[in-house]
């Protein structure tokens, strides 16, 4: 048994995710993955705004949509869905929802056979769900050592396993900032050593140093806070810029991408 055994039908305007199998003129027969593969079809006409002459434009084989549902028939088991009706906001959350679950899922795994209960491995997803709702709601409450992960009915070796799992997950969360500095010598009879100890200088104060293209280079330092990295950084330029003696020195903050959070990170946002 998996998350996909574990919702049955969706309701009308819930988000799903549904993967294309099959593209016609008309639309794209699909399957839904969180709900055990349910068949569901997607018209062309929801597929985009404004015509579309060539569905491929937008969509493929294979491909994962987040769609809304928008038609439901419980007697024929008949679903339709709707890519324009979502909006990249609920797109990018309702991805993250469902990557945190199968992460939390992995994680619930990962305990079944640790405390070696394979053989009572659908017992204990059926009664985690019925008690908690998701896997991530089960982790979440691990975590944070609820009252009702205390009380849950769950074996009590299974949840002390589990609770050794969340925290080890546990990372300390280290802040990264990024500057791009610009160095050049005027330095003709000993440039290139004198550069070179430079750079040193700022690896041994803890900086990560990585070469762009002359005369450019990334500093990177990591911290508790943001406020420690950028003290780092700062320290560490100072006491650099000092050894050059006749030369360009500049440094320019530079925009890091949101670094992936880990599953604790996720689950206490």
């Amino acid at each position: 048994m998996d998350q996909q055994n574990i919702k049955k039908i969706p309701y009308l305007k819930d988000l799903v995710i549904a993967e294309v199998v099959k593209i016609t003129n008309f639309g794209a027969y699909c399957k839904l993955i969180e709900y055990n593969n349910v068949d569901a079809f997607l018209p062309i006409k929801e597929v985009s705004s404004g015509w579309i002459k060539n569905i491929h434009i937008f969509i493929h084989n294979n491909q994962k949509l987040v769609c809304r549902v928008i038609f439901f028939d419980k007697q024929k088991n008949t679903i339709d869905i709707s890519l324009k009706k979502v909006t990249p906001k609920e797109s990018k959350e309702k991805i993250k929802e469902y990557n945190l679950e199968k992460r939390s899922e992995n994680l619930f795994i990962q305990a079944i056979n640790k405390s070696q209960n394979q053989q009572h491995k659908d017992e204990l997803i059926s009664a985690a769900i019925s008690e908690f709702k998701s896997f991530t709601n089960f982790i979440y409450n691990a975590n944070n050592n609820t009252k009702e992960y205390s009380a849950s009915a769950l074996p009590k070796k299974f949840k002390e396993v589990v609770a050794k799992l969340v925290k080890a997950n546990k990372k300390e969360k280290k802040y990264p900032v990024s500057y791009i500095l610009t160095m050049l010598t005027y330095n003709t009879l000993s440039g290139i050593s004198e550069l070179t100890s430079i750079l040193l200088y700022l690896q041994n104060q803890d900086i990560i140093v990585s070469y762009i293209s002359a005369p450019k280079y990334r500093l990177i330092a990591y911290g508790k806070n943001y406020l420690e990295a950028e003290e780092k950084i700062k320290h560490a330029v100072n006491g650099a810029k000092e050894r050059l003696k006749n030369g360009v020195f500049e440094i320019e903050k530079e925009k890091l991408k949101k670094q992936k959070e880990n599953i604790i990170d996720e689950l206490n946002d």
